[in-house]
Formats: C-alpha cells, structure tokens, sequence
C-alpha cells in the first residue's frame, strides 16, 4: 500500500519501526530518484539511494578516504551497485575494508537521515524478515537516525498542525541508552517541560519558553520519535475564549476602581497567607501573557501583561521580624515593621513592580549581575516581598563569590514565602552545589511537605540517597534551578 509523504511523513513512520522493531523493507519513490532501506528487527541493516551525492565513491571522496585521482577513475562506475565499488577499490588498494566498512555505515545514515526532510512523494512498506538482497548487512541503531532526522526538519506545518492545540507529556526518565546522544539543550529542554507546574499547550509553551517554533518543534520531535514524549488533545481554545471574557472583566473593574487589590480580589486584610497565595498563583496561571499566543490580538496580551503585573502587589499579611533601619523614607514612618505592598504610595508601587520585573527580564537573559543590582533597589523600597529575595537569591547562586549572600536571600524568601516550596528547593540545590547534603536533605524534605507532588525533590532525594549508598545518578540533566 502506498503512502503520500506530506500526508504520513516518514519520520513518524520510522518511530513506528524503531518501536516496533519492525523488519522489512521500505521504499521510497520520487520524482527524481528512489530510495531502499531494509530494517530487521527495528535495525537499519542496509540500503540505496539513486540519488548521485549518495553514492559511495562520492561518499569516501568526501570523507578524505580517496584522493581526486583516484575519485576520476571511480567517476565511470556510478552504475555499478556500491558493494562491487566497494570490491574495485580494495582490488585496486584504493581503500582499506575498514574505510569502505566505516564509509557505509555513514552513507546509510545520511541516507535514512534525508529522508526526514522530504515533503512529497510516496513510500510503501514490505514487512517480513527476507535477507537484504547485499552481500553484506551492517547493524546501525535507529536511535541516533531518528535523533538527527529530527534536528535536519525544516518544514513543520505538519507538526504544528497536528500538535499545536496538545499536551505533551514527557516521561519522567530518560533511558541510558539514549542519553547519551541528546545535546545538553535538549535535555535542558526536556527538563524545562519536566518542570512545567501544569500542562500547558503547545502553543503556550512556545511562548512561556520563549522559543522559535522551528527549534520548538525540533526538539518536541526529538523526545516523541524516541518514544518518550506523547500528546493529548488540549481544550485550551475553549478555556481561552472564557479567560479573554474574565480578563477584559477583570480590566473593566480595576479602571473604574483601581482601589486596594486586596479589596478588588475579594480578599479580607486577614485572610491567611496560603489562601492567598494559591488564588493568587491561579490567576497569574490563568491570566499569563504567554497563555493567549496567536489565539487573541496583541492588544488582549498587553492587557494579561498589565493585569499580572497588578495582581503580583498582592502579598498576604505576614508578621515579620524587625529590620535594621535603612535609608528609605518609606520605611521611617513605620518604626520597625516593613511596609507592605498595599501601604506603599501609589507610584512607589509601580515603581518596585518595574524594579522587579526588570531584574525577572535580566535574570531570564542571565544578565545574573544587572538583575541583582535592580532587585536590591526593589527591596529597598519593598523589603517585605518574598519573591524579591528570591529572585536576588537565585541571580546571586550564579556567581561562586555571592554564594553567601545567595544563602542569606533565600533564607529570607523561605521566611516571608513560608508557604512556597520554591525558595525552599532553591535553597536545598545551593547546599547540593556546596556539598553540604544533610542540610540539602532536609530541604527537600521540607518541599516535599509543602508540596508533595514536587517531582524535583523528589528527584534529588533519590538521587541524595543513591549518593549515600555509593550510586551516581543516572539523570544528571533533571538537576536544574527552578523560576
């Protein structure tokens, strides 16, 4: 039975082989030339290619294996089948077999790569585990083709047009095997989704990853054609359509009055510090500029962008110990308690929140010493937001020489953010990095309490205890810091 290329693409075909370990032969046909790949038991054992550069006088040429001399004479045998090349040169000495041997193994791969970037045409696929019709078969594992096949992609209306609106879901583990031939982008990638406190579409996390959709798609399809990352349908169109409706509601309110956010919110000056912080988690989720994407005009994303901004003034009343006196007026006037957020004047509050996000937007970029700089003015006028610290906390964590003061801010996140796991497992990997275990441990022990669903806490308490028992960790990739 035949297939159409730009309706079933090839790539997903051979994730089926790989998976599978499906034996037989595939064929592809083209306008100008023809391709053979022949699997057993989900192994690329041979292979031909009509196509001229994928001969193999052309592929030792291009290797150094043969001189131009040498390459002239071959020029007049691109007729003759590649393993009889193969029999003139080690007849002639042009080669050794195992040039010729390891030439192969690249020409096959080059050739199954290709055919990742194909966009028309059309492929059948012969099943049965008959001999190659070669006189020599190779073993070349379909891992590392699929891998590359996807990285060498780039038409991606096919994917995007079928995933886009989705869920991926990654597995929790990589497997050895495999590890070894993902880059550490992808594996920074792959724990980026990992680390996704929800599951957002993908489209939302083109956004929230800030990531071109051609290097999103790459990478997506790097983990899916392994196997190691599925997708399910998202409803996030409808829910979009409902939050645009909430948030030009939401917008409505605070121009007509602006007031106490508190108030606006529905909170009461008492309500305690937990209910606060998850309603106020919920609504950045739901309201996250990166959620609306090409699905609302720009003009809804500057919207969500403000109305985030307005909702992060919210922070619950907490008793907090005294501070040494600083140079801020705003703090005379309230003898020894910091001023909170709803206290401030009006523009002193816009202004810490741009402090902030600025030194957020230089932290994204690593620019880890100018965010400290533009966190420190924030807590100069605010010192009772958590998130300041623990911001400053983890652009400090960067620098091996601020690595104290890292441990002082975070501290202090971990106190006025009492009910967050953040700071908290921020804290535990700084003590990781310091070698200081026992202190990391009861860290993540301490995040797990808060919250225990936490996968990285998890992930470092097994991997502290594999340490104890003489282990090393398998995943090295999962460990990384956590905004």
């Amino acid at each position: 039975m035949d297939h159409k290329i730009e309706r079933e693409p090839l790539s997903l075909f051979l994730r089926q082989v790989f998976l599978e370990n499906l034996s037989g032969h595939l064929s592809v046909i083209c306008k100008d030339f023809q391709i053979s790949l022949y699997f057993t038991d989900g192994v690329l054992v041979n292979g031909i290619s009509t196509r001229f550069d994928e001969k193999i006088s052309i592929i030792l040429h291009l290797m150094g294996m043969i001189n131009e001399e040498q390459y002239n004479f071959l020029s007049g045998l691109h007729q003759f089948a590649d393993d009889q090349v193969g029999e003139i040169l080690l007849e002639h000495h042009f080669a050794k077999k195992k040039d010729i041997f390891y030439a192969r193994i690249y020409q096959l791969r080059r050739i199954a790569i290709s055919v990742f970037s194909l966009q028309q045409g059309k492929w059948s696929f012969t099943a049965g585990a008959h001999h190659p019709p070669f006189k020599e078969t190779f073993a070349i594992p379909l891992a590392g083709i699929l891998v590359e096949g996807a990285r060498s992609i780039d038409h991606i209306s096919f994917y995007a047009n079928q995933w886009l609106l989705h869920n991926p879901f990654p597995a929790r583990e990589i497997p050895p095997q495999v590890e070894g031939i993902i880059t550490d982008q992808e594996l920074d990638f792959y724990a980026q989704l990992l680390e996704q406190s929800s599951r957002p579409s993908c489209q939302e996390l083109i956004a929230r990853l800030n990531m071109l959709p051609v290097a999103f798609w790459r990478r997506i399809l790097v983990f899916h054609l392994l196997g190691l990352m599925d997708f399910q349908k998202s409803d996030s169109r409808a829910d979009i359509g409902r939050d645009i409706a909430d948030l030009l509601e939401m917008n409505h309110r605070i121009e007509s009055a602006p007031g106490n956010v508190f108030t606006l919110l529905g909170f009461a000056p008492d309500t305690p510090a937990q209910v606060v912080e998850n309603a106020r988690q919920e609504y950045l989720q739901r309201f996250s500029p990166e959620r609306f994407g090409s699905a609302a005009a720009p003009e809804i994303k500057k919207i969500a962008t403000d109305i985030c901004r307005y909702i992060q003034m919210v922070e619950p009343r907490l008793e907090v110990p005294a501070i040494q006196k600083t140079e801020s007026p705003l703090l005379l006037t309230h003898g020894p308690k910091p001023l909170l957020s709803q206290d401030l004047p009006e523009g002193s509050l816009q202004k810490v929140w741009d402090l902030y996000l600025k030194g957020k937007e230089l932290y994204e970029q690593r620019e880890f010493e100018k965010a400290g700089a533009f966190l420190k003015q924030a807590i100069k006028l605010d010192p009772a937001q958590g998130d300041f610290y623990y911001l400053l906390g983890l652009s400090q964590n960067e620098s091996e020489i601020m690595k104290s003061e890292a441990e002082k801010n975070l501290k202090k996140a971990v106190k006025l953010k009492s009910w967050s796991a953040d700071p908290v497992y921020a804290l535990g990997m700084l003590y990781r990095s310091q070698g200081k275990l026992k202190m990391a441990q009861r860290c993540f022990e301490r995040v797990k309490e808060i919250s225990h669903e936490h996968s990285g806490a998890s992930r470092e308490l097994v991997d502290l205890r594999r340490l104890r028992s003489g282990g090393k960790s398998k995943f090295p990739f999962l460990k990384k810091k956590v905004f």
